[in-house]
């Protein structure tokens, strides 16, 4: 079964570690009695009167800064504990939620796909849709989720533990080529070759950035693929991992249910403390793989 025709399976009761369980959002610093509030960030955008709404929760409870996160959340240092409630509730007030700390799905990261000139893929789109289907969600650890709209790969999203990278493939129509070289000029890649008896495309070289289609202005290229490739197993920090690539791609239409199915398994199947490569690199990938259905 190949990854476009996953279906969704039943829900499951999920592990959580109970150790790291505390409250979402509230984070010890140095200094006993102070913490930092992290505020989510939905696809790493918010309103402007939410920015105001910080500014003001930050000078009246804090020291009057707002720092952002590496995932595209903000904090907010220097609350007393003591007025974590009342911090917490003016922020609501705006629509601002607290979160993305312990063993759960972390908040989304994704690039500016979705007006990004380079962008192959609605990734600000699919960043709410993953948010609000798995957001918070208790795990045996940490999931962290990224999205990139394009090769670019802006959202690094192989040191994550699934990480989507959308593509264009490019189809020639040689009727109507000039042979302007316009494509081969923006090919990085050296994926395109204009002759006299026509275009070359090297399949091998091409990465899917599809910057040859966005530039030709004659419109003879076209979209053949546009759907993302699947990473899955990567992390960060103390201990890096790169994520290994699933066969095969996604269509963008499946990627929130094929999230689903993928954290499901890893609920099933991690040990607690135990991050998603950790997982695989126990069980095998190949048998990762065959479980969640992915061809070889």
């Amino acid at each position: 079964m190949r990854i476009d025709t996953l279906s969704r399976p039943p829900l499951l009761q999920v592990m959580t570690d109970t150790k790291k369980n505390g409250q979402a959002g509230v984070l010890r610093l140095r200094e006993a009695g102070i913490v930092s509030l992290r505020v989510k960030a939905v696809a790493g955008m918010l309103s402007a009167e939410q920015l105001e709404a910080l500014a003001v929760v930050a000078r009246k409870y804090g020291e009057g800064d707002v720092c952002t996160t590496a995932r595209l959340n903000i904090e907010m240092p220097g609350i007393q504990r003591a007025d974590v409630s009342d911090a917490s509730s003016a922020l609501s007030e705006a629509g601002l939620v607290l979160g993305s700390t312990g063993p759960s799905v972390r908040s989304v990261v994704a690039c500016k796909g979705s007006i990004c000139r380079h962008g192959c893929c609605d990734t600000f789109g699919l960043a709410r849709e993953l948010e609000e289907t798995e957001g918070g969600r208790p795990l045996p650890r940490k999931l962290k989720i990224a999205i990139a709209g394009c090769p670019n790969n802006c959202a690094r999203v192989q040191f994550n533990d699934i990480g989507f990278m959308g593509h264009r493939y490019p189809r020639f129509d040689e009727d109507a080529c000039t042979q302007c070289s316009a494509c081969e000029t923006v090919c990085k890649e050296n994926a395109i070759t204009v002759t006299d008896g026509g275009i070359l495309l090297s399949a091998d070289r091409c990465i899917g950035c599809g910057d040859c289609i966005t530039t030709c202005p004659q419109d003879a290229l076209s979209i053949a693929d546009d759907r993302l490739t699947l990473f899955l197993g990567g992390r960060a920090g103390r201990e890096i991992r790169f994520g290994t690539t699933v066969p095969g791609r996604v269509a963008e239409g499946d990627v929130a249910a094929l999230t689903e199915r993928i954290i499901t398994y890893f609920a099933e199947n991690a040990h607690d403390g135990e991050r998603f490569g950790q997982m695989m690199d126990r069980m095998g990938e190949e048998t990762v793989f065959r479980d969640l259905g992915f061809d070889s």
